[in-house]
């Protein structure tokens, strides 16, 4: 009778082990005391974020956008853009995703614009922008954002470097922060796509899951297992 008991009791629970589960599965640590890491396995880079990790939160990847509910427990995968969204521009309760940038420049000023689709619940569901006019004149500064409380400006030095002297090819060093023009320190190295700052002024790092190697001064990649990143302070900046 025993047996029989342990049996029945055990059946429910291995088809629970089994059944299949349509969210990423998702990284944290909570090794550094100023900054949270969130990994999305597979998104290969982070270009562009929305929202709030205390609500909804709301990543595009290499080529799909992923939300995320619970403090980023798990990333549920909403859209597979075929490509990176390079900017989100958010107003009220519409986001849209902005298709192209201007152009990669050595140590420009980079901007994401043309929407394309917009989602109304922070990236649960998509829909298609149709007013195209409008689509052109919408634009957002790609790794520049400001606090609101203090109008603190935080923008991104790429570090590029040709790759010989008339080439128009680049490789990217470790991605540098800058604060109203001075360096904050990081406690990683990264290929950082993108900032984000969020209504509470935590400031959120969209970048590359690449490593870094420092004697070849180049960032490896693991194919498709390599993960988008974003760091996220742990406290507002100033």
């Amino acid at each position: 009778m025993k047996k029989l008991l342990l049996i029945i009791i055990t059946i429910p629970f291995i088809i629970t082990s089994c059944k299949k589960d349509n969210k990423s599965s998702i990284v944290t640590t909570s090794e550094d005391p100023n900054w949270i890491k969130l990994e999305i396995p597979n998104g290969d880079a982070a270009y562009a974020v929305a929202g709030n990790i205390d609500g909804s939160l709301l990543v595009t990847t290499k080529a799909k956008a992923y939300f995320t509910t619970d403090q980023g427990k798990t990333w549920q995968e909403s859209k597979n853009f075929n490509g990176p969204i390079q900017g989100l521009y958010a107003n009220k309760d519409t986001v849209l995703a902005l298709l192209a940038t201007g152009g990669l420049e050595l140590e420009g000023t980079l901007k994401a614009s043309i929407a394309q689709f917009y989602t109304l619940d922070m990236g649960k569901s998509w829909n298609r922008y149709l007013d195209y006019q409008r689509a052109q004149k919408i634009s957002k500064p790609i790794g520049i954002v400001q606090s609101a409380q203090n109008k603190v400006t935080y923008e991104l030095k790429y570090n590029t470097k040709p790759v010989s002297a008339n080439s128009n090819a680049y490789t990217h060093g470790p991605t540098t922060i800058l604060r109203d023009g001075k360096s904050i320190g990081l406690p990683f190295k990264v290929r950082i796509e993108n900032l984000y700052m969020d209504s509470n002024d935590r400031l959120y790092v969209a970048a590359s899951g690449g490593v870094y190697n420092q004697e070849k001064d180049a960032f490896t990649f693991n194919a498709s297992n390599t993960p988008a990143v974003i760091y996220v302070s742990r406290k507002a900046l100033p």
